[in-house]
């Protein structure tokens, strides 16, 4: 792998992307990430988001359950595009 993730990871950058939890006030209940992640890959949950925050690519807001959102957009984009995800680099516009 081109940045060291994994493919759960990858997964769940792209979760997280296509949702759209970008800033704070636009959260991901980490719970029902747990729950969608179990479903498709035997990794360690815990331990994959903990790589996420490690590298800087996510970060959580403490609450019941723990509310995660991407904290460096470009660095996500990077990451996804380089493992053949689509991603936009901004504001599409058609001509």
């Amino acid at each position: 792998m081109t940045c060291d993730l994994t493919n759960g990871e990858l997964f769940i950058l792209n979760i997280l992307y296509t949702k759209r939890n970008f800033k704070p006030n636009a959260t991901y209940n980490s719970e029902k990430l747990k729950w969608i992640f179990s479903k498709k890959y035997t990794q360690d949950f815990d331990k994959a988001l903990k790589h996420l925050k490690n590298q800087g690519y996510i970060s959580s807001i403490k609450k019941a359950d723990d509310k995660i959102y991407i904290s460096d957009y470009k660095k996500m984009a990077v990451a996804l595009t380089a493992h053949g995800y689509t991603v936009t680099t901004g504001r599409e516009r058609p001509i």
